[in-house]
């Protein structure tokens, strides 16, 4: 079924986009993503970490730091308690690094995927065993309910940090930092689990800041919560993005040995990376080793301080990644050919003896990719399915799951992705009642869509252009690269490209430029219908290609339409950019704040400051902005360090305080 573009007209909201350094396309596209403000505008172009929130928003989070706290006066045994992919591992290293900054006396466990996700009661034993006393779970636990029981019979304490969705009953732990429980206080409920367990660390940071190291700063491990974050496919809105994009600025000049060592072997060394670089380079190297083995490498990898020993694991995990690469390509053919031989299902639920459970949860995203369909595939072994389920938009496998519970004995996830168990008699059961309960959505729901941000003509697109969206970034769920539409495109040259042949590369032209370049990739069975049609309907984002020192334009098709295949699904979308009132700056009011951060940083810097109101964080914003200040931490009050300024600044290098200044023209942006 092919795929229906939805297009929203842009907005007739007539904009000042000088003041603010954006054209009226870009600022369409914020309005459409829900940023209807100035502030609003200037809050999602320049995320500042002096928007996150207070950790102690959590309401068990003063009991949390005090358990922790005691355990550090007692010098007890303190178990973290992790999970083996990306999100699992970086929270268990950002967690004990920062223990044991703080002189806790931290030990680490990741399970191996053979024992399956989350708490087990065989190594809540040995933990006693061992004199712990106090077990910290990270990005798991949530429905530990019989396992905290356990641990609390044998004289342990259970802290249980996570994100996943809670079930009915929660675990009678001594706290729960997670904000998708009901009550928890916390305002944005999308944090990745390290994205929790670095609420915990700012908390930590507030608690112990005047014993702490003098070199402890909160916002050295952002690098770490950056990465766990955009792997674990979280929205990259709200608090995310803040977290996210102060990380990956700060991968540029990491500390962690292991981390840079990575970075090296990803050949993103001493640079800002992509989002999208982190996704599908640097993660799944991460991912490698607790999906085929234990992941004990990764972790060992972000602990290490040795750069040799760092350099010689991230090489490992190289050969990790390519090794399952091998073996999620060999399942796929596997899937694929059972596909063919029958009816597409309107939900597939695949299994086999032969497929590694590792890297089911992966083939399942391509068979999605591939088919539009919700898909769950199980590996089999000694008489038990361990499965992975992947969603479509409008269909909710964890609910899917929660309805069939009777035929598994373990699940837990979310809306797009879950993992489950099961015995092996139950699967034809499950592939029944799965495809039997989809019937009551509809077929509306097979139609996968295509949100198209704006349509524009081949010869708008120019460097320009590009380096003002990519302002928008970092890109991921939630905040997508903005996709284009342009129909009607006359094609100069196709061919194909890559070791295979797979991919496409297009020369389209254009007025301003008399071709534009284009990739389209695993599509290089479809040349010849390339080559013998005049025009093509297009979606695309749009990119840079660097060579040689020389930067070009290049876009990569999302979709196209061959000669008028079919139409374009317009959905028109109309709403106004609301006024709104951002508090007015002038040099008089920022003299007299940077006066008393100074007086303050003669007495010590990094220092304390309480924000009194809007202006005051506005103003912080400017200093931040122009390289005066550093936020190293801090939720309200700061943690704020005054920098040395050699030359003299220029305030109207600020677009806020510029901003702030501009008249507004008929009360709109």
């Amino acid at each position: 079924m092919k795929k229906v573009w939805q297009l929203q007209e842009n907005s007739q909201t007539e904009y000042s986009g000088l003041d603010i350094g954006l054209t009226a396309t870009t600022l369409s596209i914020l309005q459409k993503r829900g940023i209807n403000s100035t502030e609003g505008i200037l809050d999602f172009l320049r995320p500042s970490l002096l928007d996150v929130h207070s950790p102690f928003l959590f309401q068990d989070m003063a009991a949390v730091i005090s358990r922790i706290a005691r355990a550090k006066e007692n010098q007890e045994k303190i178990l973290i308690y992790g999970d083996y992919d990306v999100d699992g591992i970086t929270s268990t290293a950002l967690l004990y690094k920062v223990f044991q900054k703080l002189g806790l006396d931290a030990y680490v466990y990741i399970p191996h995927r053979s024992e399956g996700y989350g708490i087990k009661k065989d190594v809540v034993e040995k933990a006693a065993q061992s004199a712990v006393k106090l077990i910290v779970s990270v990005d798991c636990g949530i429905t530990a309910v019989e396992e905290v029981l356990l641990a609390a019979e044998i004289g342990i304490d259970f802290i249980i940090t996570d994100h996943h969705e809670p079930q009915n009953e929660l675990p009678a732990s001594l706290a729960i930092i997670n904000p998708k429980v009901p009550g928890s206080g916390y305002p944005f409920r999308e944090l990745a689990g390290v994205g929790v367990a670095y609420k915990l660390v700012q908390a930590l940071g507030q608690e112990f800041g005047q014993g702490a190291p003098a070199d402890f700063c909160e916002c050295a491990y952002l690098d770490l919560v950056a990465l766990g974050t955009i792997a674990d496919v979280v929205p990259l809105t709200g608090e995310n993005r803040i977290l996210v994009a102060s990380g990956l600025r700060q991968m540029k000049n990491t500390i962690h040995t292991g981390l840079r060592a990575l970075l090296a072997e990803c050949g993103l060394a001493a640079r800002v990376p992509k989002a999208g670089q982190i996704a599908f380079i640097v993660a799944p190297r991460i991912n490698a080793a607790g999906r085929l083995d234990t992941a004990k490498a990764a972790l060992n990898l972000l602990l290490e301080e040795n750069d040799e020993e760092a350099l010689a694991l991230a090489a490992q995990l190289s050969r990790e990644n390519a090794h399952r690469q091998d073996v999620q390509g060999k399942i796929l053919a596997e899937a694929e050919e059972m596909l063919d031989q029958e009816q597409l299902p309107d939900v597939i639920v695949l299994s086999s003896p032969d497929w590694h459970h590792g890297v089911i949860g992966i083939v399942a995203s391509k068979l999605v990719e591939r088919y539009y369909r919700p898909v769950f595939i199980i590996a089999e072994a000694d008489g038990v399915g361990k499965g992975s389920a992947r969603g479509i938009s409008g269909y909710h496998v964890l609910k899917e799951l929660q309805e069939q519970a009777g035929l598994l004995t373990h699940f837990g996830g979310h809306q797009q992705a879950a993992g489950f168990t099961l015995p092996i008699e139950n699967i034809a059961l499950l592939r029944k009642a799965l495809n039997e309960g989809i019937c009551s959505l509809g077929g509306e729901l097979f139609k996968q869509k295509v949100a198209v941000d704006s349509e524009i003509m081949m010869e708008e697109i120019d460097l320009g252009l590009f380096a003002e969206i990519e302002q928008l970034a970092p890109f991921g769920m939630g905040n997508p690269a903005p996709l284009f539409v342009t129909k009607g495109v006359n094609i100069r040259e196709a061919c194909t490209v890559g070791k295979e042949k797979k991919h496409l590369k297009l020369r389209l032209e254009a007025a301003k430029q008399s071709v534009i370049e284009a990739m389209a990739f695993n599509i290089g069975e479809s040349l010849e219908s390339f080559q013998t049609a005049q025009t093509v309907d297009l979606v695309y984002n749009i990119d840079k290609n660097e060579y040689l020192g020389r930067e070009k334009i290049q876009i990569s098709i999302r979709d196209y339409d061959l000669v008028s295949e079919r139409e374009l699904d317009i959905v028109i979308r109309q709403s106004l950019f609301q006024t709104d009132a951002m508090p007015v700056l002038n040099r008089g009011i920022l003299v007299r704040l940077y006066l008393e951060l100074k007086n303050r940083a003669e007495k010590a810097n990094p220092f304390l400051f309480e924000v009194q109101n809007k202006t005051e964080k506005s103003i912080l914003k400017v200093f931040e902005e122009m390289g005066m200040l550093t936020v190293c931490g801090g939720a309200g009050p700061f943690l704020l360090k005054l920098n040395k300024v050699k030359d003299k600044l220029n305030l109207d290098h600020s677009l806020r305080y510029r901003v702030s200044n501009s008249p507004i023209l008929d009360g709109k942006v």
